[in-house]
């Protein structure tokens, strides 16, 4: 049953944030969340950290991270989706600005495996072949959640979609485009390369290895085992090297049912790598009002 209440006192947390931002689970949110804080640690002086940095500077908008529906759709006991404990009521989304962080459902769900077999509480015991088709969890689940969000933010007057391939190939033109959706554009071109360069993959990596974050959540399940840090390799296509040619075409009749604006090219017969489509000239992104 898909519901769009929320009868929980949860409903209270997505109403005090300024921005909104939504992904599904191994999506670059912590990547993206590092990049926008160090931005307005640089853009206004302030200390960095991954809490939300409105408290230091009235001039900082609050910005809350959220899975949303894919914790309603993948992770809620039946109770919680009936109360619609995960979900951000419409009377709270439609006054929020809103940034959507999706990635190419492949790579999302080997990351998720990994996630489940490392890192998580709630570990289901089943190899990565049974994982992608687990109800709910698998590839299928996470396009559901992915054409959700699409069907429900289509004509949301405040909404930036960032496609993370997209965010990978050029992180500085990206950081920018969300700087100016929230209304916050750079004074210095400096506040742009400083936060991606600090935000690199090797760095933020050798920051969680040594403690350097002050979240429980970038900490290495395993600082010997690669696959349970939090930051993993972020490899686009990388999933190509994981499946036989049966898994491989049950991923590419999975996200063959994404939206057309979320779409992703099938998995090339060569093995070479995967490039997705680019709709950056679709997508919509209006500045605040």
């Amino acid at each position: 049953m898909f519901v769009t209440w929320n009868l929980s006192r949860r409903r209270w947390r997505y109403a005090r944030p300024d921005v909104l931002v939504l992904s599904v689970g191994k999506s670059g949110r912590t990547w993206l969340r590092v990049l926008i804080n160090k931005y307005l640690a640089l853009r206004f002086d302030v200390p960095f950290t991954l809490d939300d940095l409105a408290g230091a500077d009235r001039r900082i908008p609050s910005i809350g991270y959220e899975h949303e529906h894919w914790s309603h759709h993948a992770l809620a006991t039946w109770h919680e989706r009936w109360r619609g404990k995960f979900l951000v009521p419409p009377a709270i989304l439609d006054r929020k600005r809103v940034i959507v962080i999706f990635r190419d459902p492949r790579d999302v769900v080997v990351s998720l495996y990994h996630q489940n077999q490392k890192r998580s509480q709630r570990r289901v015991e089943c190899s990565l072949a049974e994982f992608i088709r687990l109800p709910g969890r698998g590839v299928e689940g996470i396009v559901a959640v992915m054409n959700a969000w699409r069907e429900r933010l289509r004509n949301h007057p405040h909404c930036l979609w960032i496609r993370y391939e997209s965010l990978r190939q050029d992180t500085a033109g990206e950081l920018r485009r969300i700087a100016d959706f929230l209304g916050l554009p750079p004074n210095d071109p400096a506040q742009i390369s400083g936060a991606v360069e600090f935000a690199s993959f090797d760095n933020m990596r050798a920051l969680e290895a040594r403690g350097g974050f002050n979240r429980g959540m970038l900490k290495p399940g395993d600082p010997t085992d690669p696959n349970s840090f939090k930051v993993r390799a972020g490899r686009v296509g990388g999933y190509r090297h994981q499946f036989d040619p049966a898994d491989l075409a049950y991923l590419d009749d999975a996200v063959n049912k994404l939206a057309p604006f979320l779409a992703y090219p099938p998995t090339p017969g060569d093995g070479s790598a995967t490039s997705p489509m680019t709709t950056d000239s679709a997508q919509p992104g209006s500045r605040p009002s």
